[in-house]
């Protein structure tokens, strides 16, 4: 008995609700869609080294270089749908290609922040793309390098204070990129004060502007 009682109240529940919408629609009335929040302040780990091309790098204890991307890329791109990374044993110098990003069709290319060959790939990132962004300095990492000469390595990468400086002043000059592109695709790309960028605002770009967003902060030659 107590059981039916259950289920006719979960039924009861999903009921109010559809009667509720059903009214709301005969009235004219849609549902307010979740608003896109803005980009959080600037988070950059103290330890973790920066590249210009907004790739950050961990030395772990085994000397080997994590790498993964800062939060001004995942945060301007949104939930990643797909990630391509070079496989293990692929030789790269600063600046070639790492991996692939793609979100809505839109693609980024990752190149890499040091010289030297990709010892592992981040699996996880690969069946669990959402993760680059949910978690770009933890488990959203993309690929282990080993650095071909490790003082060479770090010698052009910011790190601490001055790594974290560089990336808020980067969200501003990302802010001024999409001011300076204003256009009906960009229509809501930033938020209501216009300070600061939504989460996802580098995909209402169109293709032209999709390619500056490219050159400008992946630093795509």
């Amino acid at each position: 008995m107590t059981a039916i009682l259950v289920i006719l109240m979960v039924v009861s529940i999903f009921a109010i609700d559809a009667l509720k919408l059903y009214i709301k629609r005969r009235r004219g009335e849609t549902p307010v869609p979740e608003a896109i929040p803005a980009f959080s302040a600037v988070r950059f780990p103290k330890g973790l080294f920066l590249g210009e091309n907004h790739a950050w790098a961990r030395l772990t204890e085994l000397g080997e270089m994590k790498v993964g991307l800062d939060e001004l890329l995942t945060q301007a791109l949104g939930y990643v749908d797909e990630v391509e990374v070079a496989p293990a044993g692929t030789q790269v110098r600063k600046g070639d290609h790492l991996a692939t990003i793609t979100r809505l069709g839109h693609k980024v290319e990752v190149t890499s922040p040091l010289d030297g060959t990709v010892v592992a790939v981040n699996d996880n990132v690969i069946n669990e793309p959402y993760g680059v962004h949910q978690d770009p300095y933890g488990r959203g990492w993309l690929a282990t390098v080993w650095p071909t000469e490790h003082t060479e390595a770090l010698r052009d990468l910011k790190v601490g204070d001055r790594a974290s400086a560089w990336l808020g002043h980067e969200i501003q000059r990302f802010t001024d990129f999409l001011t300076a592109r204003t256009s009906p695709e960009l229509v809501g790309a930033l938020a209501a004060d216009g300070a600061h960028p939504l989460i996802g605002a580098a995909c209402s770009l169109d293709e032209a502007g999709w390619e500056a967003f490219e050159k400008e902060f992946a630093r795509i030659p």
